[in-house]
């Protein structure tokens, strides 16, 4: 699908600007609650797509940047004065420190990388997350089966069903410590 028509699609299907945003509140105390004690965190959002998660932070956090490959999202999140990194999400994170990052967050993209790949961005994830950061991580749930048998095949970029035991046996086995 080109980068435009996969605009069109996150426009249709995902919802309106206002309408993420309000989604994301759901998270609001779990990243309260870990960046109270941080002086200058930095978040990254890996896969930022139109960036409403970025938009959320940016008025009170500088060191907030989103990774996105699609030009056609990256010229949205720019309108909005967001930080973004055209690259490679696998590529960007080799650039950072370890133990660097506060909050990583993946929206609804690790359904769309094969297993190889997917695994070697939860590994740099790990390296660049702080000890005490947070990985959140997003993606449509197979045990819900209107998902599983319907809208995951609504987008033709997804290629893995991430199942929620597998995801988690994945992580720990990486080295994150407290899988929810």
């Amino acid at each position: 699908m080109s980068e435009k028509r996969y605009l069109d699609f996150e426009n249709r299907f995902r919802g309106g600007r206002e309408k993420i945003i309000e989604q994301f509140s759901k998270y609001d105390q779990i990243i309260d609650l870990i960046l109270k004690d941080v002086k200058s965190p930095l978040i990254l959002d890996i896969g930022c797509g139109r960036g409403e998660w970025l938009q959320k932070f940016n008025p009170n956090i500088y060191d907030c940047y989103g990774i996105e490959r699609n030009p056609e999202m990256i010229r949205i999140c720019k309108s909005y004065g967001l930080n973004i990194i055209d690259a490679d999400a696998i590529k960007s994170l080799s650039n950072f420190k370890d133990n660097s990052i506060h909050l990583i967050s993946i929206f609804h993209l690790i359904e769309h990388l094969n297993h190889s790949d997917l695994y070697i961005l939860l590994e740099e994830c790990f390296r660049v997350l702080s000890n005490d950061g947070i990985l959140l991580i997003e993606t449509p749930s197979i045990d819900n089966l209107l998902v599983s048998s319907n809208s995951f095949y609504l987008d033709n970029t997804h290629i893995t069903h991430i199942n929620s035991q597998a995801i988690k046996f994945t992580l720990e086995i990486i080295g994150f410590k407290y899988v929810k």
